[in-house]
């Protein structure tokens, strides 16, 4: 029996080994692909907007009523607030400088850790209704197809993303998708601080700005069968590109293009009539470094997880096993030379 013991040592590590091995691959490593409960990410962009100076409007400036060709920076801070099991609650802030102008929107998420789309809120927790829907972030190894959906704050709606292809972004492999909203605005922090109508005097002096299509539709009859005032009702457009890692999920570059165009009924027929604002933003360079390096790091982490460590506890195992082999098979032979 003591001869043998080594061999029956070899054999329990090498079980132990590979054991651990699947317990690191099947429990471990998706633990780590959960969204931490310490995520606290900026991330910076610049561009330009045309803002509605509802003043002049009013006023009846018209031909000042719109300032376009405005520089702008925004800061976007997505933070885990609380967890809750498998459910992470996150605040998603986006403040946009223009000049001395700061306009902060915040929104609230509860999401799937793992998915990354939205849940039930826990008790006493009030979010967004984005169930179902990615909000704020992708999930690690996200699928290259069409399969997910997109939650939009400002309108409240939940639109198709849609997959278009690769990419690389420094030096990351990245899937990139498309995500196209067009819907009335919900949100009253868009609607609110934007006029429900304006004098019909106002719009009829507008139309010569206006684009063909809304021009043939606000015929001299059209026009004066409106109402005085005119009701406005507005319609949130956006268009978002994310490059996400396709390791990690880490949208490691991204472009935004936002509106919101003033719509009003002609003849049973919304129509538009201008944009109130209109946003378009791109990652900085600088943050596109950072996420980048976010990215390797944190796709660092998952390769030796989920790759790299039961890989070796696996070689280790089979190397343990061949040496028992080998000390079994002396053995026998010291047996029969002794016999």
């Amino acid at each position: 029996m003591s001869a043998r013991r080594p061999s029956v040592v070899l054999i329990t590590m090498a079980v132990i080994l590979v054991a651990a091995a699947a317990v690191v691959r099947l429990a471990v490593a998706p633990n780590a692909t959960k969204l931490p409960d310490d995520t606290d990410q900026t991330v910076h962009y610049a561009g330009e907007t045309t803002m509605l100076d509802v003043t002049a409007l009013r006023s009846g400036d018209t031909a000042h009523a719109l300032r376009s060709g405005i520089p702008v920076t925004a800061d976007r801070r997505v933070r885990v607030t609380s967890t809750h099991g498998d459910t992470a609650v996150i605040e998603d802030t986006m403040t946009v400088h223009a000049g001395e102008q700061s306009l902060p929107s915040s929104k609230t998420y509860a999401i799937d850790r793992a998915s990354r789309k939205g849940v039930s809120p826990p008790a006493s927790t009030s979010a967004e209704n984005s169930r179902g829907a990615l909000s704020s972030a992708f999930p690690p190894d996200a699928e290259q197809d069409d399969s997910y959906t997109y939650y939009d704050a400002t309108t409240r709606s939940i639109v198709p993303v849609r997959y278009t292809g690769t990419a690389r972004r420094e030096g990351r492999a990245v899937n990139v998708y498309e995500i196209k909203v067009s819907a009335p605005v919900k949100d009253p922090a868009v609607s609110e601080p934007l006029p429900t109508a304006l004098p019909k005097k106002l719009v009829a002096s507008l139309v010569p700005a206006l684009d063909s299509r809304t021009r043939a539709r606000l015929t001299p009859t059209e026009l004066a069968a409106l109402p005085d005032p005119v009701p406005l009702t507005y319609l949130g457009q956006s268009t978002l590109v994310a490059y996400v890692d396709q390791q990690t999920g880490i949208a490691v570059d991204q472009t935004v293009s936002r509106r919101t165009v003033a719509t009003t009924s002609v003849a049973g027929t919304p129509t538009p009539l201008l944009p109130v604002s209109d946003l378009t933003l791109e990652v900085t360079p600088e943050s596109v470094q950072d996420l980048g390096d976010k990215a390797t790091s944190a796709g660092r982490i998952l390769t030796a997880l989920t790759v790299l460590a039961p890989v070796a506890m696996v070689v280790v195992a089979a190397v343990l096993l061949l040496a028992t082999f080998i000390l079994e098979r002396r053995r026998r032979h010291r047996s029969r030379a002794q016999g």
